[in-house]
């Protein structure tokens, strides 16, 4: 599924209406939708490079949800038009690089600074790279549950209640969607336990179902990578910051 203009100025007509109100000046609303535009094209790009499953159910569920237009969070980081895609695109950009590295240089980065350097991790994973296919998808499909959960309201983000909304992990159902999109054949498992364990890879788990999953994630370098560029991008995007201030 390639982007053509005129289905990029189609799909900005529809983002126009989506956020309308949210910004008070005009050359801001512009650079939003220009800006969730861009995504949208950078995100269909990446999904054209895979090649291990059809991918054609998810792209279309991607734009039927409202995945590139919607926050990613109301109060959190990304609580602005497009932040979703954007994190996601982050998340894939830490995890991407991070791939290119050495594993000294891997030691020696901000994600392992800031996320990993007081974590148990197997020093032997870091020798490991990461398949392409699955680092596109379980980047940026790790919070695709919530595509359906919130919308505009003027200058406020509220709820949907036609999807279950985010529970306090809501990786599982991120899981769920990708499975209902033909993501779930058997060479996908690694890239879905990675979207499963995103939030919570090393939390304590007394349920014994999470506590496997976490200790099959320690084992990956994909789970790794993603749960940790997960919350190094979320820290640069804080609450409240303006999608023109960067």
């Amino acid at each position: 599924m390639s982007t053509s203009r005129k289905d990029s100025e189609e799909f900005a007509k529809i983002v126009r209406k989506k956020i309308d109100g949210w910004y008070q000046k005009d050359e801001h609303y512009s650079k939003a939708v220009n800006r969730i535009v861009r995504q949208r094209e950078e995100i269909i790009s990446l999904f054209e490079k895979v090649s291990k499953v059809d991918v054609k159910k998810l792209l279309r569920y991607l734009d039927s949800s409202g995945f590139y237009y919607r926050p990613s969070s109301p109060n959190r980081h990304h609580n602005f038009p497009g932040g979703l895609a954007e994190h996601s695109l982050g998340v894939y950009r830490i995890v991407e690089e991070w791939n290119k590295m050495t594993p000294d240089e891997r030691h020696k980065s901000e994600l392992y600074k800031f996320i990993l350097s007081d974590k148990l991790v197997n020093c032997d994973i870091f020798t490991e790279n990461m398949n392409p296919d699955d680092m596109i998808i379980a980047s940026i499909c790790h919070d695709l549950c919530k595509a359906k959960h919130y919308y505009f309201v003027g200058r406020r983000i509220d709820k949907h209640h036609s999807d279950p909304l985010p529970r306090p992990d809501h990786s599982p159902l991120s899981v769920e969607r990708l499975k209902e999109n033909s993501i779930d054949t058997p060479d996908c498992n690694e890239l879905l336990l990675a979207v499963r364990t995103h939030m919570r890879l090393f939390s304590k788990s007394d349920n014994e179902n999470e506590k496997q999953h976490r200790q099959e994630g320690k084992k990956s370098m994909l789970a790794i990578a993603v749960w940790a560029a997960d919350k190094l991008d979320a820290s640069r995007h804080p609450a409240g910051r303006r999608h023109f201030d960067f």
